[in-house]
Formats: structure tokens, C-alpha cells, sequence
């Protein structure tokens, strides 16, 4: 059986029941407060874990590495994963996942390390370049508005140095992720997403960059049908 997870820290998202339209796998909530705690148990949550490694945090970006650390290194934090066969983690503002989300799940198979989801811009807009020119268009990433310009530049030349054209590669959701925890590959691209994620705060075009140079240990689902989607907003901005 496979395990959804999602994460809850700072108090950055009001708690919710898991989402509707969840495929048949069980739930975690990890959340950093105990109030968060029995909130989530009340609303249907089948493991809820608090964790305080993070609580000692204030600065923005030092804030969203502990949720790319969550995303990197799930079992870490919540060791119970380990005993299912792979983790989907998500964020925890979904009240309603996405239709085809079932059948991303049931298409991961055991021979890749990470699973992605990909192809929800119009075709002209699905690009790594396209993806740089909306996130510096965010004001409240101004604080690695540069840094996720290097980053990405740098992306770029290594795919060209790999014969790949970044342009072709279509942005990736790091709203939905799954980990094959068993695989020997999984260490080798956890580390690579956590070590940028600590430099460059847009996982979109992390992950991108990762779906083209390292494809054969990753399994990109690619729809164009996100109907039946829904997210809450937050409750602040990060």
C-alpha cells in the first residue's frame, strides 16, 4: 500500500480533512503544534506526527529549506512511511485533489526513485524560461529573486552540455511528488533536490531541470487534465 503525506508548518495552512478524491492509500498530516495535532486527528487523519526540529525558525528562506528537507527526506522525519511501498507528499491546502491524480499513482512502478507530475501550463508557457519570468514576477520571492536566476541559468547550460533543450522539457508540479524510498537511486536524487532547494527556492524548476538530466530514474506523468483540483489560500505569505 502507498502513503500521502502532507506538512503543516509555522501554522502556514489552516487544517483540513484529507482531500477528497484521494486515491486509497493511507494518510499522514505532519504539523509542528499541538493544537495542528488534535485538529487533524479530529478531521480523519490516519497518522498525525508533530515535529519541533524546525520550530526555532524565523527567516523566510530558512523556513521553506525545513519544507524542502520534509519533501527530501520524508521518512526522516516520519520513520512510519517506511513500512509502505511508496510516499506521495504534498502540501496540505488541498481539499480536493485532482481527478487523474489516481491514475498518476497507480502508474508508478518500482523501477524509478521519484515521481513527478508535469504539462499544466498551455504549451507555449511549459518551459524552464517561461517558469524564471513568472517567478520573478513574485513579489515574496523577491528575497531569491536572484538566486533562482543563477540557479536556473546554470540549469539550463548543463542541459544544453548534456544535449538536452531545457525548452522542451515541460515544467514540473513540486506540489506533487512521490519517493520510491527502497531504490537505490533515491539518496543519489533526494540529496540533488535538497541541496538545491537550499539555494534556490522554486521547485518547479528544480524538479525540471531533474526530469530532464536524470529521466531514467524518474517517472514524469505528463496530463493536460487537473479538473477536480481545489486548494485553500494561505494564511500568509512565505
Amino acid at each position: 500500500m502507498n502513503i500521502f503525506l502532507v506538512k503543516n508548518l509555522f501554522d502556514y495552512e489552516a487544517v483540513i480533512p484529507p482531500p477528497e478524491n484521494l486515491p486509497n492509500m493511507r494518510t499522514v498530516y505532519l504539523t509542528d503544534s499541538d493544537r495542528n495535532v488534535e485538529l487533524a486527528k479530529s478531521l480523519g487523519w490516519d497518522i498525525v506526527k508533530k515535529t519541533d526540529k524546525f520550530l526555532h525558525l524565523t527567516d523566510k528562506f530558512e523556513r521553506r529549506t525545513a519544507i524542502g528537507y520534509i519533501n527530501s527526506y520524508p521518512q526522516k522525519i516520519v520513520p512510519e512511511i517506511l513500512d509502505y511501498d511508496f510516499v506521495f507528499v504534498c502540501d496540505s491546502n488541498i481539499k480536493s485533489i485532482w481527478l487523474e491524480y489516481e491514475k498518476f499513482i497507480n502508474s508508478c512502478s518500482s523501477d524509478k526513485a521519484l515521481f513527478i507530475t508535469s504539462g499544466s501550463y498551455e504549451s507555449k508557457e511549459d518551459n524552464i524560461t517561461s517558469e524564471l519570468y513568472r517567478s520573478l514576477k513574485v513579489k515574496r520571492w523577491s528575497y531569491n529573486h536572484d538566486n533562482i536566476s543563477e540557479c536556473t541559468n546554470r540549469y539550463k547550460s548543463e542541459l544544453i552540455d548534456n544535449n538536452i533543450d531545457p525548452d522542451q522539457l515541460s515544467v514540473v508540479s513540486a506540489k506533487y511528488i512521490g519517493w520510491n524510498l527502497k531504490h537505490e537511486k533515491y539518496e543519489f536524487l533526494s540529496d540533488i533536490l535538497y541541496n538545491e532547494i537550499c539555494k534556490n527556492l522554486q521547485g518547479n524548476i528544480i524538479l525540471t531541470y531533474m526530469s530532464g538530466l536524470y529521466k531514467n530514474y524518474i517517472y514524469n506523468y505528463y496530463t493536460n487534465n487537473y479538473q477536480g483540483g481545489i486548494i485553500n489560500s494561505h494564511n500568509f505569505e512565505a
